[in-house]
């Protein structure tokens, strides 16, 4: 029997019309009761301690590269090529000059303990990618003398030797763009980790101005400050935030039937004619955000894309690296990443969302076992 299977399908929460009503009722154009909810639930569950939710992941990455350049004007930012093509705009748009690093074929993510070596006391921003953390040895050697920013778009929730991803850098970024597990349409999060950049995001995120201190009573009226961008939300998406947070446990569970699913689908039999699974540290706990494949060659990925698309069944590649991209090229930043350029087109991501039924499961096990006829 086909059935149509999405690659992704935003989580749903009962209590989102509850108190997305409650914000229309009270403030929901600017900050409102819903931004210091997710902000206090964040805080007391993950240890994002000074954050501010932005209108996305792409806003809390800029918002971040703005704090570095005005205090780091002539350092280099280093980050993976495989990555959305934000986490380099963010940097390139507010003056700097960034180079490209290589990934582990094993994780599709940034060997850390080998990249400060590279970038000394410069800027360093690993991507912590599929749910999975960067495994960040050294990182408070690093700090003493370089800048830390973790694009942590998808790692809500994950954790690298029980420490939360996010707590590592000096400033964190986050996604709750409706792919990811917790979703507020495109919005994102900063966690400003060091306090003493707080007040700076602040002034930064308030359009450049002090206003903050206006509504903290501090001053009488406000003026600009720091070159800064509008990177609220109305306190109507918080809403939609927190309703997702405090389900988290039902969605995080639903999301782990899934990664089993995949998990033991693929340890029942022999795919090592087809594909090898990522791996990953024992000290890396995942919070159930992504399962793909990594094909033998870049002809059997594509096949099999095409094949289950066929039957309804969505797959997809990753990331397009950005070095060998268009605008890597124009800007003269196709340097070689050997992994990158020989895994980025192998590897496959599987359907993945809260909607996924236990017939879906089986289809999706029908129309794989098909392919590989095992």
């Amino acid at each position: 029997m086909y059935r149509k299977i999405n690659f992704h399908e935003p989580s749903e929460s009962s209590k989102i019309k509850k108190y997305v009503n409650q914000s229309l009722n009270t403030n929901y154009y600017s900050e409102g009761i819903f931004d210091y909810k997710v902000k206090k639930y964040l805080a007391s569950n993950y240890g994002l301690k000074n954050t501010l939710i932005t209108h996305s992941a792409t806003g809390a990455l800029e918002l971040s590269a703005l704090i570095a350049k005005s205090s780091f004007p002539n350092k280099k930012v280093f980050l993976p090529s495989y990555t959305f093509s934000s986490t380099a705009n963010a940097f390139i748009r507010a003056g700097f000059k960034i180079q490209f690093l290589d990934i582990v074929k094993e994780n599709f993510m940034i060997d850390f303990k080998e990249s400060v070596k590279k970038v000394q006391n410069n800027i360093l921003v690993p991507v912590h990618y599929a749910g999975f953390p960067v495994e960040m040895h050294g990182y408070r050697d690093f700090k003493k003398e370089g800048f830390l920013i973790e694009d942590a778009a998808q790692g809500l929730g994950a954790t690298w030797k029980n420490k939360n991803v996010g707590t590592f850098g000096n400033l964190s970024a986050f996604s709750f763009h409706y792919t990811k597990n917790i979703h507020g349409g495109f919005a994102g999060l900063i966690s400003v980790n060091e306090k003493k950049y707080f007040e700076q995001a602040k002034f930064i995120y308030e359009r450049g101005t002090d206003r903050t201190k206006v509504v903290s009573g501090l001053k009488n009226r406000y003026q600009w400050v720091e070159i800064g961008s509008s990177f609220q939300v109305p306190d109507i998406l918080a809403a939609i935030i927190y309703a997702q947070l405090e389900d988290y446990e039902v969605i995080n569970k639903k999301r782990k039937k899934v990664y089993e699913f995949y998990s033991n689908l693929f340890s029942s039999k022999d795919y090592s004619s087809f594909f090898t699974l990522p791996k990953y540290s024992i000290q890396s706990r995942h919070n159930n955000h992504a399962f793909f494949l990594i094909f033998n060659t870049d002809k059997q990925a594509s096949n099999f894309i095409e094949f289950t698309k066929s039957k309804g069944v969505n797959c997809y590649i990753g990331y397009v690296p950005l070095h060998n991209s268009k605008m890597g090229k124009r800007l003269g930043l196709d340097k070689r990443l050997n992994n990158t350029e020989t895994y980025a087109k192998k590897i496959v991501r599987l359907p993945f969302h809260t909607n996924l039924i236990k017939e879906d499961l089986n289809y999706i096990s029908e129309v794989f076992e098909s392919y590989f006829k095992l």
